[in-house]
């Protein structure tokens, strides 16, 4: 569940101290361009400048970037393009097309989630807004395997005594045998089955556990990644480790096909990232793989009318919804080409809520479901009669199915049509602690008698 992903941010903040000999395979791309300041400029998360930092980490030498730091290439402005560099840490992202500093296509690693479906992450942004929630696996999520340092390993058994909680004397003797140093504050915190991470507190070091074949080992994530990333129209390939073979392809990028700018991002922890080089590409390149797309079945709802923002009246908000109806002002818009109504599209402003409005018109009475799903909170009328009013909250309750992502057949009601026009409405409000994640996809289950508009 989304609560490990959480949790995972903590890691995310640890920097782990043991040493690793790597062999990177030679780059030969393109131009290289050097952290100097000549190329680079970084920037903190309130957009003040800040100094270009290189560190030695690892045996290799890079620029170090601290959480929520952003380092933007000076130079290039790249549509079709080849890019090859090292990365080391637990979400290295980097930030391609960049129009402006809130308008840019985003792909990021969970280092912590190698071999998951979700270790790797591509999200369009809008005005600034992470909707991680609405851009969701096998089409924006891929999985991936990352270089991790085993450091020590255990017998199975093992895992009996790897409970949530601090670590008991027994199993620092243990540690301490295969020279791994934890303090009596190291905690364990548990993941799926029989993975998870040892946090010590006391010198901020973590290291991640799973069982392999009949062991547990010990391992830390913080070592260098050799990464490709290939451009090329509305498709994007990714390749980890492997230079040949993509791990990764999104074949839809969402944003408009245009050239934009280089950014190297640190959103959740201090990354580091060396050898950055890029060639533009003139033209597609033969990737070896046939991409068929299916066509979206017309039971989703793709075209709605949209509100202007507002504050929403938590206890009044029927009468609300009936206000902004016969006042309100609306514009017609239409969902992308996966039938996700991401807001963050058309406003900014995280803290407010609007209403989304369709038309149902059936030419009898009639009951038909509706699935759904929505990021953050959401309450649904027809007819100006409520029929769900849920909120995730940020971090999803344990009934949130998909670790609590949006996917269209996670939620259902009934809709009672009556004959004749139907007011289908979505009153949706944003995620404004995190302000990440702001949408909604919905679909009925027949258009048997039904117009949809």
């Amino acid at each position: 569940m989304y609560a490990i992903f959480l949790r995972f941010l903590i890691l995310a903040l640890c920097i782990a101290q043991f040493s690793c000999k790597e062999t990177e395979k030679r780059i030969d791309i393109g131009h290289e361009f050097p952290f100097t300041s000549e190329h680079w400029t970084v920037e903190n998360a309130d957009g003040t400048e800040a100094e270009i930092t290189i560190k030695q980490f690892k045996g290799k030498s890079g620029i170090a970037l601290k959480a929520s730091q952003i380092a933007y290439l000076k130079s290039g402005d790249f549509k079709n393009f080849e890019m090859e560099f090292y990365c080391n840490g637990a979400y290295p992202g980097l930030g391609f097309r960049i129009q402006d500093k809130k308008n840019y296509e985003y792909l990021y690693l969970r280092v912590p989630s190698s071999t998951k479906k979700d270790a790797l992450q591509y999200i369009p942004i809008y005005k600034g807004s992470l909707p991680w929630q609405l851009y969701n696996y096998p089409q924006y999520e891929g999985k991936a395997t990352f270089p991790f340092q085993t450091v020590g390993a255990f017998p199975a058994r093992i895992a009996d005594e790897l409970i949530d909680g601090k670590l008991n004397q027994k199993l620092l003797d243990q540690f301490t045998e295969q020279a791994i140093s934890l303090s009596s504050e190291a905690e364990v915190i548990r993941g799926e089955e029989s993975s998870g991470y040892i946090f010590d507190p006391q010198d901020s070091t973590a290291l991640l556990f799973d069982k392999v074949n009949e062991r547990i080992e010990f391992s830390d994530f913080r070592t260098w990644i050799h990464i490709k990333l290939e451009v090329v129209e509305d498709e994007m390939s990714v390749y980890v480790e492997d230079m040949e073979t993509p791990s990764f392809i999104v074949t839809n990028l969402k944003r408009n096909t245009a050239s934009g700018g280089i950014s190297l991002i640190s959103d959740f922890g201090e990354v580091y990232f060396r050898k950055v080089q890029i060639a533009e590409l003139e033209e597609a390149k033969d990737t070896g793989t046939t991409v068929s797309s299916v066509a979206l079945s017309k039971n989703y709802l793709t075209q709605w009318q949209l509100s202007e923002m507002f504050t929403k009246d938590t206890i009044n908000f029927v009468a609300q919804l009936d206000s902004v109806l016969v006042n309100g002002k609306f514009k017609s818009i239409e969902a992308d080409d996966d039938a996700l109504v991401n807001i963050s599209r058309f406003y900014d402003d995280m803290t407010k809520t609007l209403v989304l409005r369709h038309t149902l018109e059936s030419d009898a009475d009639r009951q038909v479901r509706l699935n759904f799903d929505y990021a953050d909170h959401l309450a649904i009328f027809l007819n100006s009669e409520v029929l769900f009013d849920k909120g995730m909250d940020f971090q999803p309750p344990s009934t949130k199915g998909m670790e609590g992502r949006v996917f269209v057949d996670d939620e259902e009601v009934s809709l009672n049509l009556k004959k004749g026009q139907n007011t289908l409405c979505f009153m949706l409000s944003a995620d404004n602690r995190q302000k990440f994640n702001w949408g909604v996809i919905a679909k009925l289950e027949s258009l048997k008698g039904i117009t949809s508009r």
